[in-house]
Formats: structure tokens, C-alpha cells, sequence
């Protein structure tokens, strides 16, 4: 059955899509060679080689915290759930299913950088090379069932009521970690920008403190490591053996642990979705300056960004990731550019948006079926995404400018108005263009089912909310200075965005509505861009 299964996974891969894997490919390749490339130039004495256990460790971080980046989703090749129906044991099949796990881009990446570990201890002959290879083996066996538990104990929390706000908080700190990870770096080099001094402070990768070292040495992902450079040191069979058998005992564990949990899902019979809450009329919102039409639309829109499994995920994550970002900047010298977090909760509320039509799945012939409902619908969810994101960024770029006093204070609050109304005009029309069809609203019932991959929506949206948010900021440097430029620069951009992007969206749904309907029965959203068949 492993074998079976193997040429099943070989088959996906040959015939699978590969433009994100073969991205990964070529990405992780680069890194990985980078290392090796350290390692070697370690061994002629030009860089320290504790650096090198600086890199295996960030190595194994990323198969740690990986799969917390993306908790929705499941990053096996075969899918559990295709062996659910099959007349097998379930610890047979899981453990057969186990052993695919090691083939994979991500594995090879790995090897590909654990390499180095043969480069370090090559120069003291074939026995210390050969060494080299068993640590390389062993750490990468470690690594790949330590990343894949954390998977499948994550995809069971999800599974429960606090799967929302954990995997919400996964995502929130990844992405801040992504986005602002940068900027204590940047503060020790350039402390001083905000003042307009440009010194730059000229880093020393000089030898690391030998306790660092050691510390990285002691964790697990450090003892291929110990392994390679006691061999290379002949510092005795004892020093080489016990962190192998580390190693081996610990990824046994580990892969042992996956088996059990895997066997223990498909033991698990597929359950229907129940209600939470009873479907109890509620009070109608009524909101100024907009028809009844649109204040029901508002009001079902901010229920189900509460309720869904899906949009609660999102809402939270998009509000955890710029304030975690503010964490990150406060304890930094770089306190003036705290108002900019502004703009870029704008940013990241038009990302988690971007796909709602789809997330409503098969709800849409309600809307269609309903005379006259189109617009309203369309300037419900604007209404409502500027309620929950949009005018909460203008306040949080206002609020961190009193408290900071920083000279960006005026440009962070146009570009978070301007980067709020071109999310608010542009997410429905993203999400229109471009759904991404997973699990049906109705059959959702907790956040670890698939939703939809919305990644190319989201990276589509980015650069388009982003150039927003900078538009007034670059207006307003362009004239001197001033900052009734950029005020003024927003505005009208905010006037603009909120009049075509609106009127264009209704259109697409009035004709187009049909077919994205059938996209999310079928759940194939390839349908969408095919040209309608014509009647015979």
C-alpha cells in the first residue's frame, strides 16, 4: 500500500499544478545553497561556524511555525479524506500514508540545506563525512515530522470553539512577525532616521558568544549540528551517538504521534453542520443616510462576520496583525512611524475581504432572485467592511499620532482614509472577479475545513489598497511638503474610489451572477472565466 501510494503522490506531482510549488522549489533552493555556500566558506576560516547553527535553527523554525502561518490549510498532497471510504484499518492506511509524507518539495529543500552539516565535517575525512550524512538524515527526519505534528495537532484544535481565536492568533502573528519582523533591524541600523539622520550603524558578523552556541547546539534542532562538529573535532563516539539517537528516537515519536492522530481522523466518521445559534428574528440596524435595503444587507453583513467560522477567523487576524505590529514598532526607536499601522490595518481588512462572495457560497440565489437587491447588496458590504475595518484604521492612525506626536501623523491619517475607501470599493469587485470556492457556508461548522485559497485575490487587492494608502504621502512630498496636499490628495481619491469601482461591480453581478451561482454549486471556479455555451 505505500508503494501505491507513493506513485499516487509522484502522479499528483507530475500532473498537478506547479506554479506555487515550483516558486517554492526555486526559492527554497537558493536559501538552501546559500547555507551550504556559509558552510564551506566556515571551513577556510572566513565566517564563524557558529552562524552556521544560527541558520539550521531558523531552518527548523520555519517546519515548526510553518503550518501555524496558514492553520486552513492542509498541506498533504494525498488528502486523508480519500481513504476515509476505502475497507482498510485506519492505522494501516495512516501509516502508510506516513511514510509519503517525507517525499515533497519541502524535504528536499531541507536535505538540500542540511547538507551543510556534510560540508562542516567533510575536512576531517570520510568517517566524519559519512557522519555528516547520518546527522543530515537524521535532523531532516526530525524536522519534517515535527513541522507535519504541528500540523495535525493545530487541524484538530481547529476542530473546537477556541479553534477561532487560535488559529486567528496564528495567523495575526505570522503575518506580523512577516510584515514588521523587519523593522528592529532597521532601527539598529538607522536609529536615528526619524530625525532625518541617515547614519547608517555598520553591522559586525563577527564570532558569536560561545554560550549562544551551545544553547543552539542543546535544542533538537541543533543536533545534527553537535553531531557533524564532534565528529569533525573527534570528540568521542559519545558526543556523536547520543544526539543521533536524539534524533531518531525523537522523529519516531513524532511520527508515531501524526499516525495516531491521522488514524484517530479517518476513524471519525464526516459530521453535518448544526446550527450554533437559533434563527431568532433580530432587531433590524438602521444606519443615516442609506435605504432600509442597504441597513438589512449591513446587518446580515456584520452577523456573519461573527458567526462564520471562516470570516470570524479572518475579522480576528486582520484586527490582531496591526496591533501586533504596534508591539513590535513601540519597543523600537522607530515610535514616529507607529501611525503608519493605520494604513496598513486598512490593508489587511481589505485582504481578508476579498473573498465574501464566495464564502457566502451557494446564499447567492437569494440575492439573485431577489428584484432590485444588487446594489444594495453591493453598498452593504461596503457600509459594512468600513464599519468593521475601515473607519477603525482612520481612528487607530488618529490615536497612535496623539500619543507618538510623530511628523507623519497627517500623511498616516490620508492614507489610511484613502486606503479604507479603495478597500471599501475594490473588495466586492475582487471578490466577484476572482472567488476562490472551498466548503459551502452551509456545511461550514468550524475553521480548519477548506474555504477557499482567496491568495491570489488577496495578492491582487495588496498592492492595489497599498498604492492607496501611499498615493496622498507621495502627493504631498511632491509639492513641498505640505499637507493639505495629501489631505486634499485622499479625499479625492476616497470620492473617486467610491463611485466607479461600485457601479462596475453591480454590473459584473447582474451579468455574471448566473454563472458565479453555478461556480459555487459546482464549486469550480475555472467555470467563471469559460465563454457560456450557446443554444443549439
Amino acid at each position: 500500500m505505500t508503494r501505491a501510494l507513493f506513485a499516487l503522490k509522484l502522479r499528483l506531482f507530475r500532473n498537478g499544478p506547479h506554479n506555487e510549488r515550483g516558486f517554492s522549489l526555486v526559492t527554497g533552493m537558493a536559501l538552501a545553497a546559500l547555507v551550504v555556500v556559509a558552510a564551506a566558506v566556515a571551513n577556510r576560516g572566513l565566517l564563524h561556524e557558529g552562524w552556521i547553527a544560527v541558520a539550521l535553527t531558523g531552518w527548523g523554525a520555519m517546519w515548526l511555525f510553518g503550518p501555524l502561518a496558514q492553520p486552513r490549510h492542509d498541506p498533504s498532497v494525498i488528502s486523508r479524506d480519500w481513504l476515509r471510504g476505502y475497507p482498510l484499518r485506519p492505522w494501516r492506511a495512516a501509516l502508510a500514508l506516513s511514510w509519503t509524507e517525507l517525499l515533497g518539495v519541502g524535504p528536499l529543500v531541507t536535505l538540500t540545506c542540511l547538507s551543510s552539516l556534510v560540508a562542516l565535517a567533510a575536512p576531517s575525512g570520510l568517517t566524519a563525512a559519512t557522519i555528516g550524512v547520518v546527522a543530515m538524515v537524521a535532523q531532516l527526519y526530525l524536522l519534517v515530522w515535527a513541522g507535519k505534528t504541528v500540523a495535525a495537532i493545530t487541524a484538530w484544535l481547529l476542530q473546537t470553539r477556541a479553534g477561532m481565536t487560535l488559529a486567528a492568533t496564528q495567523t495575526a502573528i505570522m503575518l506580523a512577525l512577516s510584515f514588521a519582523g523587519w523593522v528592529p533591524i532597521a532601527a539598529w541600523l538607522l536609529p536615528r532616521l526619524g530625525q532625518g539622520d541617515t547614519t547608517l550603524v555598520t553591522p559586525s558578523f563577527g564570532q558569536l558568544p560561545a554560550s549562544v552556541i551551545d544553547v543552539l547546539a542543546l535544542l533538537p534542532t541543533g543536533w545534527g549540528y553537535r553531531a557533524a562538529i564532534a565528529a569533525r573535532d573527534s570528540a568521542g563516539t559519545d558526543a556523536v551517538i547520543v544526539p543521533l539517537m536524539g534524533l531518531l528516537t525523537m522523529g519516531a515519536l513524532l511520527q508515531l504521534g501524526w499516525t495516531t492522530l491521522t488514524a484517530r481522523a479517518l476513524r471519525r466518521p464526516p459530521r453535518h453542520a448544526t446550527p450554533r445559534r437559533p434563527n431568532a428574528p433580530g432587531r433590524g440596524l438602521s444606519l443615516p443616510f442609506t435605504t432600509p435595503q442597504v441597513s438589512a444587507v449591513v446587518s446580515r453583513e456584520l452577523a456573519t462576520w461573527s458567526r462564520d467560522p471562516a470570516r470570524g477567523v479572518e475579522l480576528r487576524s486582520a484586527w490582531l496583525t496591526p496591533l501586533l505590529m504596534a508591539l513590535i514598532i513601540a519597543v523600537t526607536d522607530w515610535s514616529w512611524a507607529l501611525p503608519l499601522v493605520g494604513p496598513a490595518a486598512a490593508v489587511f481588512g481589505a485582504m481578508v475581504a476579498v473573498n465574501t462572495y464566495a464564502l457566502d457560497g451557494t446564499a447567492l440565489w437569494q440575492l439573485l432572485t431577489t428584484p432590485g437587491a444588487l446594489q444594495a447588496d453591493v453598498r452593504g458590504r461596503m457600509a459594512a467592511w468600513f464599519l468593521l475595518f475601515g473607519a477603525p484604521s482612520i481612528v487607530l492612525a488618529a490615536v497612535l499620532w496623539a500619543v507618538t506626536r510623530s511628523p507623519l501623523g497627517v500623511v498616516a491619517i490620508s492614507g489610511a482614509i484613502a486606503a479604507a475607501a479603495v478597500a471599501c470599493a475594490v473588495a466586492p469587485l475582487i471578490a466577484l472577479l476572482m472567488p476562490a470556492v472551498g466548503t459551502d457556508a452551509r456545511d461550514r461548522r468550524y475553521p480548519g475545513q477548506q474555504a477557499g485559497d482567496p491568495t491570489g485575490g488577496q495578492m491582487t487587492i495588496f498592492p492595489v489598497v497599498l498604492l492607496g494608502a501611499i498615493l496622498p504621502g507621495i502627493i504631498g512630498a511632491t509639492t513641498g511638503g505640505h499637507l493639505w496636499a495629501s489631505a486634499l490628495a485622499a479625499l479625492l481619491l476616497a470620492a473617486v474610489s467610491l463611485s466607479l469601482p461600485p457601479t462596475l461591480t453591480v454590473r459584473l453581478l447582474r451579468r455574471h451572477g448566473t454563472r458565479l451561482l453555478d461556480v459555487m454549486v459546482s464549486r469550480d471556479a475555472a467555470q467563471l472565466h469559460r465563454p457560456p455555451k450557446r443554444a443549439p
